[in-house]
């Protein structure tokens, strides 16, 4: 059994005190959102119409393998490190980017492993996560100053380093592809080199931030606490692109990548804006069952928008290949109103503090999650894998009131 230590009750107190200063900053924390979200989507347009959905499904599967392996890097240093620095302890900072880094090194060699065994069967795919993988621990850990600086509360500072990043990188990658669109080396090289290097180059650049050498004394355990417990949840929400990465084709990992790309980015784009709105009436708990109902009626209107807009866009944006991605966003996108529903009630948990739930949850969901991707993927492909990520966010509202429910009644609430 995995004992939260001290610092896990007050995680409360923590996303109260962020989340005070993200009102005062939620200008720039919008306009990074919107930088960041043009500056995905061009890069995905030029490279969904520029090279083929072989390619492209090729350059997502690494990415999925990177976003998986990423656990290795010790992730949950980026929410304790938060707290810390929110508290004026800067002291434990560097010492959590030096274990990240450390711990990172472990997925060198898995990478060159997975690699080595794509060799045989795709030259270029082998060669590119071998390659790939000696940018893995400068592409996590130094990108704990995104983290460190939220807690300090710099968010105009975020703003600029975040949108320059997301620019260059699109930038970059879209020149590449436009002189070799086929190159997987090349284009996957200067995606992980300009990001790679901007958060080597934020990292230093945030140490003037750092004031003083206190140390709380807990931030290290607890990022590794966290880390625990977000190591099935990580696996969970890279499942289905691996999946259709190994069992499928690359061209249909393309393909179910450009399907839920804009519910992705709808989905971003209302967990910060959604996060702001409420959290007023999350710390004086005057949402009511009405309140839900008002969401989603709202959340609904926009998923209908959306559905009867993209059998428009995606096929004029990424061109006629991918118009087998329309389904795909609709399958996804009639599950939007579930997702904001599971942002406010999930939001509403962590302000109560149900540490309990947030713990069996963190295994329950995803483990449901893996398991009915690999139930689904045999029989109805990447159309039941688009079915069943949309479907997730319902299952929560049903999983995570049982579990309350059940806390309440032993404790006899």
């Amino acid at each position: 059994m995995i004992k939260a230590p001290k610092s896990f009750i007050d995680f409360q107190q923590l996303k109260a005190g962020i989340m005070g200063y993200f009102l005062k900053n939620g200008s720039w924390v919008f306009l990074r959102q919107v930088v960041e979200t043009a500056s995905g989507l061009a890069l995905s347009v030029v490279f969904a119409r520029l090279s083929t959905q072989e390619v492209y499904g090729q350059y997502q599967f690494i990415l999925s393998l990177f976003a998986t392996i990423s656990i290795l890097s010790i992730p949950g240093f980026n929410t304790s490190i938060i707290k810390s620095a929110a508290k004026g302890y800067d002291g434990e900072y560097k010492e959590a980017v030096k274990k990240s880094f450390i711990w990172s090194l472990i997925g060198v060699p898995v990478l060159l492993a997975v690699g080595a065994f794509y060799y045989f069967q795709n030259p270029t795919l082998g060669v590119a996560l071998m390659i790939a993988s000696i940018f893995f621990p400068f592409f996590y850990a130094p990108n704990t100053w995104d983290t460190y600086l939220r807690g300090k509360g710099e968010f105009k500072t975020l703003a600029i380093y975040g949108s320059v990043q997301a620019l260059i990188n699109a930038v970059a990658t879209i020149l590449v592809l436009s002189l070799e669109r086929n190159n997987l080396l090349a284009i996957i090289v200067t995606y992980l080199i300009s990001y790679t290097f901007f958060n080597i180059f934020y990292y230093q650049k945030s140490l003037k931030f750092v004031k003083n050498d206190k140390q709380e004394g807990e931030a290290i355990s607890y990022g590794f606490f966290l880390t625990k417990l977000s190591i099935i949840g990580t696996i969970a929400n890279n499942l289905d692109r691996l999946l259709i990465g190994v069992f499928l084709s690359p061209a249909s990992l393309a393909v179910y990548s450009v399907g839920m790309l804009f519910t992705k980015q709808v989905q971003g784009i209302s967990k910060n804006l959604l996060w702001i709105i409420s959290v007023k009436d999350l710390k004086k708990k005057i949402l009511t069952k009405q309140s839900y109902v008002k969401v989603f009626l709202v959340s609904s209107l926009i998923a209908v928008i959306c559905l009867l807009g993209f059998q428009y866009i995606i096929p004029l944006l990424f061109s006629q290949k991918y118009t087998e991605a329309v389904f795909l966003s609709e399958i996804s996108i009639i599950f939007y109103p579930f997702f904001v529903i599971t942002l406010l009630y999930g939001n509403e948990v962590i302000f109560d503090n149900d540490k309990r739930v947030l713990t069996l949850n963190s295994f329950i969901s995803p483990i449901v999650l893996i398991l009915l991707d690999i139930l689904v993927l045999p029989f109805w492909g990447i159309k039941g894998l688009a079915f069943i990520s949309g479907l997730q966010y319902a299952l929560f509202l049903i999983i995570v009131p049982l579990l309350r429910r059940y806390y309440g009644r032993k404790n006899g609430l």
